[in-house]
């Protein structure tokens, strides 16, 4: 089991202002926990001239959030080959930054959107699967009264869940027949304008 700690918010931040750009999120969703990918490859999947790739490239290397595994030939030249250092990838909120806060809203506005258009586009597959154990196409949106016991069992699950996918990709034996590449993003945030504590009863 997977029992590193949560990286510092140094290491956050350096994740955090790679992942501000939306188009390096688009990078980034291209590729699946076996895939590597040079830039001309990322070049075809995007749409973009590969000369317009490198800069963002080189601040996703920067930031830990790819690595280079390799080089193929590529015309008389070698080109780099790249692959996901790490299945997921979390960032956190550091109150005193004072640029976190709109680079975190542009993180997760832009991730949101692509999670969006991913649940959008598999309503049309017929693979998906609804319900059962292999259920595949899911949206929750949820807004509760928490108690710090209950969030605390929450984020004991989400702990869990994150586990979970960093012990199967650790361990992961190979691709088959049956595996789906999957898109699953997670929100959690208290609400503005809730009262936290009881209702408080007339006269108080």
């Amino acid at each position: 089991m997977n029992t590193q700690p949560h990286p510092p918010l140094e290491e956050h931040a350096v994740r955090r202002d790679a992942l501000a750009s939306p188009f390096r999120l688009e990078l980034i969703a291209q590729f699946g926990q076996d895939d590597e990918l040079s830039v001309s490859d990322l070049a075809e999947r995007t749409g973009r001239p590969a000369t317009s790739l490198y800069h963002h490239i080189r601040v996703l290397l920067d930031a830990g959030i790819i690595h280079q595994v390799g080089s193929r030939p590529k015309g008389k030249r070698q080109e780099s080959v790249y692959s996901m250092a790490q299945s997921m990838m979390g960032i956190a909120h550091d109150p005193e930054d004072p640029t976190s806060k709109s680079k975190i809203a542009q993180t997760v506005q832009a991730a949101f959107r692509s999670a969006a258009r991913d649940l959008v586009a598999a309503l049309d597959r017929e693979d998906i699967k609804p319900v059962g154990p292999h259920r595949n196409t899911f949206s929750l949106i949820l807004s509760s009264r928490v108690s710090p016991d209950l969030l605390t069992k929450i984020n004991e699950r989400l702990r869990a869940l994150e586990e979970l996918i960093a012990e199967e990709a650790e361990n992961d034996p190979g691709p088959t027949a049956d595996d789906q590449f999957l898109s699953l993003t997670i929100a959690l945030a208290p609400l503005r304008g809730r009262r936290a504590g009881p209702t408080p009863t007339k006269g108080e």
